[in-house]
């Protein structure tokens, strides 16, 4: 590898990828190259080994690559759900090659799939079909810039009734997800970065549907994915389901159409319910013909039969009634665990 390529993939393995994959990938090359792969160290220590076997042509490149591809599509982001209206079939949206020659520019899926870091503007950098095995499924991937002003300093000449304040321009690479899951689900996922605000996601989403918008009609075909029904019975559930999930909190709405939220005051191993006041509060919205609108809970690793390597906490409906929030980067294995489970309470 050169340099340049050494280095982006040095970056995107410390910034996307866990500790264990990296370490995982090694170990399953240790018992035939035992004097060359190294297992110890820190996250850093690691990747520089897992760098060096590639090079020595133990590790092949694309297995590196599918620890990446897992990490930029398994959790760590905002998912918003659609799914199709009744004049809509399966069919319009099952042939992905199709809607893919409709909405990526000519001449770039032969470049996939691309890894880079921060592009300098919009950049599509995969697509498959079906995704993973999965029959009628399909999935597109983009990479876009997003930069924010951070303050660095701030001088105040009072003489001069000057205040001066030096500001760094910082950027991050977003990840743009599209999957259909051949069966009546479109998502739209959105990569989380640190400064993430109401405005910024719904840019995001605004600008991820116009980039599809020539093969993915969402206003004509698709209606947004109530996860009420979800939500409620998340709450309503939680004393059955205490091994599985903590309840964190909840945003509530009454009949009137004012809010409240309610939530555990830092008890990591409290559930939300366990307070009777929070529970009297919570009953009071419910039974008045008020409902939940959003709810924020902690999948245990306890209960999860070993397949959890730590709590992990996920957020339904805080910006809207089809969003979905896993605020950790995950295992593909943790991943579909945390989404069975939520379709399960559906």
């Amino acid at each position: 590898m050169q340099s340049n390529q050494k280095l982006v993939l040095k970056e995107i393995l410390h910034a996307r990828v866990l500790s264990e994959e990296i370490h995982g990938l090694l170990k399953g090359y240790k018992d035939d190259n035992k004097d060359k792969i190294k297992l110890s160290g820190n996250k850093s220590d690691i990747i520089e080994n897992l760098v060096d076997a590639v090079e020595l042509k133990i590790v092949p490149l694309e297995k590196v690559h599918e620890i990446i591809r897992d990490a930029e599509e398994y959790g760590d982001q905002y998912i918003f759900l659609y799914e199709t209206l009744p004049k809509t079939t399966n069919t319009d949206y099952s042939n992905g090659t199709a809607i893919a020659k409709k909405v990526i520019p000519n001449g770039e899926m032969s470049k996939f799939p691309k890894l880079m870091m921060i592009p300098s503007s919009v950049e599509w950098v995969d697509f498959r079909s079906p995704n993973r095995g999965l029959k009628d499924s399909w999935m597109m991937k983009l990479y876009d810039r997003k930069t924010r002003e951070v303050k660095q300093d701030e001088d105040v000449k009072y003489s001069e009734g000057l205040r001066i304040v030096t500001y760094k321009t910082k950027e991050f690479r977003l990840i743009y997800i599209v999957e259909w899951t051949g069966k009546n689900l479109l998502e739209f996922k959105i990569g989380r970065t640190t400064f993430d605000s109401n405005r910024s996601l719904s840019d995001s989403l605004k600008k991820l549907r116009t980039l599809v918008g020539k093969g993915i009609n969402v206003q004509k075909d698709f209606k947004k994915y109530d996860l009420s029904q979800t939500i409620a019975n998340i709450i309503d559930k939680s004393e059955d389901n205490k091994k599985i999930y903590n309840l964190l909190a909840t945003n509530l709405q009454d009949s009137q159409g004012g809010t409240a939220q309610i939530r555990t005051y830092g008890e990591d191993s409290t559930d939300l319910l366990e307070d009777d006041s929070r529970k009297a509060a919570v009953d009071a919205y419910v039974s008045k013909k008020g409902k939940a609108t959003g709810v924020s809970i902690s999948f245990l690793e306890s209960g999860s039969e070993g397949v959890l390597s730590k709590d992990i906490i996920v957020t339904l409906g805080k910006d809207d009634i089809n969003q979905i929030i896993i605020s950790a980067n995950v295992t593909p294995q943790e991943y579909n665990y945390v989404r069975r489970k939520i379709k399960s309470l559906g």
